[in-house]
């Protein structure tokens, strides 16, 4: 059996349904993420003929268990990534398998560029990353399909039924309908954000999603436009705090990789450390803002 790693966000889903039509057979699809990749790849079955990453990156304080896990797994491993990576990090894994990290829009129209430039179905599946990973949500499904794949078992879902080249599956007017409901939410939240100023006079919003039904990355665009800000912080969880670029260019991938993180430097995410005892808060109160979250506020303010 082959085996398919990919990220939780609907570029994973089509860097990963792209990936499942180049490899073809039977496929074991597992979702990850750079917090979470070393562990992945240590629980993998040493049966696995090959084995295909695709849509993630190494955050910088998990490089050396990466690289530790790779060295146990005798399977041939192909890995394509378009976040940052610093050198030395592509170097160490190199040594270990396949490796493709290059600047692209998603990770889907990476995949499909260097290995299925003559299948018009990833080629169709490429378009719908790039549009997804850019945030630009221009294509009519583009909001339904991330919606989609939150709710529980449909990033499997749509994974499958992309790489089949099905891209109307049944369950899309139920997501259609729920990102109208969505929108609705998102506006009303945005009305009560008040905009934060950087010390360079840039204009952010930090955005708690926290127990709010409606999208991040859709809220933090309207917002972005509607209130006129260059950055938007968003709070998913105490431990996954994602940056996105607002109406103006602004370089946020340093704040991500000095918080844990990284990506791109319009899009990117910090993975805040917590302590036990803000653990056991975060558990308690979902809204609890624990130290790191306050210091990345405060390093936003420096930009």
């Amino acid at each position: 059996m082959n085996v398919l790693i990919t990220h939780t966000d609907l570029d994973g889903v089509c860097s990963g349904a792209i990936a499942k039509r180049y490899i073809g057979g039977n496929v074991k699809v597992i979702f990850s993420d750079p917090r979470y990749i070393a562990d992945t790849l240590s629980q993998l079955d040493s049966g696995a003929e090959k084995v295909i990453i695709t849509d993630i990156s190494l955050n910088h304080d998990r490089v050396d268990q990466t690289v530790k896990a790779l060295k146990k797994i005798k399977s041939e491993i192909l890995w394509v990534d378009h976040h940052e990576w610093r050198q030395e990090d592509i170097e160490a894994v190199s040594k270990l398998c396949k490796l493709h990290v290059e600047s692209s829009p998603s990770a889907a129209s990476l995949f499909y560029r260097l290995y299925m430039r003559n299948d018009s179905i990833s080629q169709e599946i490429a378009g719908i990353g790039d549009d997804a990973d850019t945030n630009t949500n221009a294509m009519k499904n583009t909001l339904a399909y991330k919606l989609g794949i939150s709710q529980k078992g449909g990033k499997f879902y749509l994974l499958r039924e992309f790489s089949h080249g099905n891209f109307e599956p049944e369950r899309l007017e139920e997501w259609r309908v729920m990102v109208q409901e969505q929108i609705k939410v998102a506006e009303n939240f945005i009305s009560e954000i008040d905009p934060l100023t950087t010390v360079t006079g840039k204009r952010f919003a930090v955005i708690d999603m926290r127990g709010k039904t409606a999208s991040g990355t859709y809220t933090a665009k309207l917002a972005a436009q509607k209130l006129d800000l260059d950055f938007i912080m968003v709070i998913y969880n105490c431990r996954s705090v994602s940056f996105y670029r607002g109406i103006r260019d602004v370089d946020l991938l340093p704040l991500a990789i000095n918080h844990y993180g990284g990506g791109h430097k319009f899009a990117c995410g910090a993975n805040p450390h917590l302590t036990l005892m803000e653990r056991l808060m975060c558990r308690v109160r979902k809204t609890y803002m624990t130290k790191e979250i306050r210091q990345i506020i405060n390093d936003a303010r420096k930009i």
